[in-house]
């Protein structure tokens, strides 16, 4: 609908400006969760600067995947210089591609932390889907991602950078949006509540997948989504998230969701073993 803001001399896309602040308010909410684990702020803020990384990589990747034929058409058209680099960096992003990236660099850090990733990812959980739907108003607003034609619920662009103007859209991006919102509240409560808070992420891994699945039906944008064998890639992907959900709580079942450390209990040991560690140190400089 206004996919630029303009303030004074400036302009200003708002889907970077949705995106940021949907970014701002995952990063706060993961650091309140992280305190309430006892988690090391600058360990959570380094992890979610890891999944930002993996996210930016991932959904540009996927993009350029599924999206491949135009690529190289837009390359061949315009040559392979610093000008078509930046215009194809700085459009085209999938989901599915910016979580999977998400996940690479949790398990990139905890793997360098020596900490198991399920404590960032219980923690971040609920921030996905907050962010997500802020980004999901940033495509409406920027006119991506549109729905199918809809004379009762559309909604016309005037001035879409991606959407068909003049032609009463449905609003898709506002419905997963809201949706995402609630799917956030459900994630943030179950690890409030929960003395299981680890299964907030089935939450997640089994509602996501099929409000995305729903979605995708009122999406009108095949063409950037990528269709095999009559359904969309975030589709499939969607089905899989969903199977290997099942596999993964089918585990937990069958461990009969034994109780586990605590995450606050396993990181205040990893602090303590390194403040211990700093204190033997000082101790042998003094003793030199």
């Amino acid at each position: 609908m206004f996919p630029i803001l303009n303030i004074g001399p400036f302009s200003i896309g708002v889907y970077g400006i949705c995106c940021t602040v949907g970014i701002v308010l995952a990063g706060l909410l993961s650091l309140y969760n992280a305190k309430s684990q006892k988690i090391d702020k600058y360990d959570m803020i380094i992890c979610f600067a890891a999944i930002l990384i993996g996210a930016f990589i991932g959904a540009k990747l996927l993009y350029l995947i599924i999206d491949f034929n135009f690529v190289r058409q837009y390359f061949e058209q315009n040559g392979f210089n610093f000008e078509t680099l930046s215009g194809i960096m700085q459009g085209g992003f999938v989901f599915y591609g910016g979580f999977i990236g998400g996940i690479l660099g949790i398990l990139i850090f905890s793997g360098i932390r020596k900490v198991s990733p399920i404590h960032f990812i219980t923690v971040i959980a609920p921030s996905v889907p907050l962010a997500h739907a802020f980004g999901r108003v940033g495509c409406f607003m920027a006119g991506c991602c549109y729905g199918i034609p809809s004379e009762k619920f559309g909604i016309a662009f005037t001035n879409s950078i991606g959407a068909p103007n003049g032609i009463k859209l449905f609003p898709v991006q506002l419905l997963e949006a809201g949706l995402l919102l609630i799917l956030a509240a459900i994630c943030q409560i179950y690890f409030l509540k929960s003395k299981h808070r680890h299964c907030n992420v089935y939450f997640y891994l089994f509602l996501y997948p099929i409000i995305r699945i729903v979605t995708e039906c009122f999406r009108y944008d095949d063409a950037e989504r990528g269709i095999f064998f009559g359904l969309s890639t975030s589709t499939w992907i969607s089905i899989c998230i969903i199977v290997a959900g099942i596999i993964l709580l089918a585990v937990d079942i069958k461990k009969g969701f034994p109780e586990k450390p605590t995450p606050d209990a396993i990181f205040e040991k990893i602090y303590v073993l390194e403040d211990d560690d700093v204190d033997k140190d000082k101790e042998d400089d003094k003793s030199n």
